[in-house]
């Protein structure tokens, strides 16, 4: 029962703070969405703040730790490690769009608020910027990565592309094809638009 209303509670929670955002969503309406009562949020969170930290785990444990165990596996050089990058996280945005959104939008709401949900959300994106770092400072080594790109920069616009792709996927629902947006997305990461000549 315990495991059941916090799942129901998380559910809700997940599905609201992407809809309306964080400071427009109220506890009452995440425990109507989740059949529950207001109360049984201050029992198993204590408030809305440790509810939302409570959802960051579950988005790091779901997202980034399998992201980054990944990305350790993946066989190949820095672009195979990018690829892998952008299809995890399609298939997180498939199959778990709303843990996925929310970490998006919350990082944009808390942004530089300094509290523990700004500080939390912070935390996992520097975990996917540092993998991503490592990957590309490895390929430039390597001589697979033009050497005159600054890294940090360039893992910062590797997730500006996958934030933005997910937003733009999310904006458009049905209207757009999510896998066919994410090879185009990696295929101009990887190309650019100008056509090649043979």
């Amino acid at each position: 029962m315990r495991e059941e209303s916090i799942r129901e509670l998380s559910r809700a929670a997940f599905r609201l703070f992407v809809g309306q955002g964080y400071g427009a969503t109220s506890l009452s309406e995440i425990a109507n969405a989740a059949g529950l009562t207001k109360g049984a949020i201050f029992f198993y969170f204590s408030s809305k703040e440790n509810l939302m930290l409570s959802l960051l785990d579950i988005v790091e444990a779901n997202i980034a730790d399998t992201l980054i165990a990944r990305l350790d596996q993946t066989k190949g050089g820095a672009a195979e490690k990018i690829a892998a990058f952008f299809r995890h996280t399609s298939q997180a945005g498939v199959e778990r769009p709303d843990e996925l959104l929310c970490l998006i939008k919350v990082s944009i709401e808390f942004h530089n608020r300094g509290d523990a949900i700004d500080r939390r959300a912070t935390a996992i994106y520097n975990r996917f910027h540092g993998a991503l770092a490592a990957i590309l400072e490895d390929g430039r080594a390597r001589g697979e990565i033009d050497p005159t790109l600054p890294v940090v920069e360039l893992a910062s616009m590797v997730i500006a592309t996958h934030d933005g792709m997910m937003l733009e996927w999310h904006r458009r629902g049905e209207t757009i094809d999510g896998r066919r947006l994410v090879r185009t997305v990696w295929s101009t990461f990887l190309h650019g638009i100008v056509p090649r000549v043979a």
